[in-house]
């Protein structure tokens, strides 16, 4: 009987295990997007598709002659290696279950970055803001802005002044993400 119920216990064991390889393996991403632009500092926006394309915008104040932030733009391609990675700390930091505090003030000009993933099963933003640690959403971000930056070395599209409402076609209105993530407090 002993014997048994080991392998019976053994069995489970292998079987849940494959499932959540499988059920892991069988999760793909269809969107991600980082917006990370603050309004006088600039940043990092990044918009990644299923296939791997993507575009990553970076803002910075301007310079000497021009005025409002500048932009410049990169199309390229997101190594499997990269999506992989990122698929893997999404999953086991349990992206789509992330929540963060809401606070009852603002800090003017306090950057608040936001990440939307669109799966095939999910949809889900949540943004934090910059002061606050996050063992979740930490990692993920810290991710996006790698993968951001290594869009550097695709082709640039655009060079001028920042346009807020951008975006690539195919990916939702920035406007309507941040309003998934905005504090109650601010939400009215």
């Amino acid at each position: 009987m002993k014997i048994l119920n080991t392998v019976l216990v053994t069995l489970i064991f292998v079987l849940a295990s494959g499932y959540t390889e499988a059920h892991t393996a069988d999760q793909s991403l269809d969107q991600v997007i980082l917006l990370d632009v603050q309004g006088f500092e600039g940043g990092t926006d990044l918009w990644i598709s299923a296939d791997g394309k993507a575009v990553c915008r970076f803002a910075v104040p301007p310079a000497k002659g021009e005025s409002g932030l500048q932009e410049t733009r990169y199309e390229f391609v997101v190594s499997a290696q990269q999506r992989s990675s990122l698929l893997e700390l999404i999953t086991k930091h349990s992206f789509f279950t992330i929540k963060t505090k809401d606070r009852y003030y603002i800090i003017p000009d306090e950057a608040r970055p936001v990440i939307f993933v669109q799966s095939c099963t999910s949809t889900h933003a949540v943004g934090k803001w910059e002061g606050h640690k996050h063992n979740d959403f930490d990692p993920i971000y810290q991710r996006l802005l790698e993968i951001a930056e290594s869009g550097e070395n695709g082709k640039q599209t655009f060079r001028g002044p920042f346009e807020w409402n951008w975006k690539p076609d195919g990916f939702p209105e920035n406007k309507s993400i941040y309003d998934m993530t905005k504090p109650k407090i601010i939400q009215k």
